[in-house]
């Protein structure tokens, strides 16, 4: 995080691994430095781990997918949850990534919340009290299955489906 130029207080929800085992095809491939954040559901319950595979620099590892989600429980939802690095207030700025909500709390003192990927920032679903959403997009490239970007699409979506719940809300 400080190579990020990050300087915030490491969150309760998040710890370092300094030797987390990298599978592929069910095979170790090798064994990285790794951020881990707990991804609660809706209710803030534990439901799975997102992992960021880094290098000792501090760079993201040399791995076809160095973010990952470990599976979860059937009997626990993850549609809807993040991972919470600070209390809720009554405003909520959401992100894909860890370092931009982290940026983003230390840049505004907003609290901000990461859900790990496009498809959970979608559906994602604040708690009370929260009146006011403040979405933070990836600027995905363009694809086929997404030509606006999928980060970009997936921020309309929460922000259309939060209008709908008499949420305030905003893509940035």
């Amino acid at each position: 995080l400080a190579r990020r130029g990050l300087s915030v207080c490491v969150p309760e929800s998040l710890r370092f691994h300094p030797a987390l085992g990298y599978y592929a095809d069910n095979h170790l491939v090798a064994r990285y430095p790794a951020i881990v954040g707990q991804v609660t559901g809706q209710g803030g319950e534990a439901v799975t781990l997102h992992r960021t595979y880094l290098t000792v620099n501090g760079y993201k590892a040399p791995v076809e997918a160095p973010k990952k989600l470990m599976r979860h429980p059937s009997a626990r939802q993850l549609t809807g949850g993040a991972i919470r690095l600070v209390p809720p207030g009554s405003r909520l700025a959401v992100t894909e990534g860890i370092e931009t909500a982290l940026a983003i709390i230390e840049a505004t003192g907003l609290p901000a919340w990461a859900t790990g990927n496009a498809h959970l920032l979608e559906t994602f679903v604040p708690p009370p009290g929260v009146s006011q959403v403040l979405v933070f997009s990836d600027k995905d490239r363009p694809s086929r299955q997404h030509p606006s970007g999928h980060g970009q699409e997936a921020a309309r979506g929460l922000v259309t489906r939060l209008w709908t719940m008499g949420i305030r809300a905003g893509a940035i």
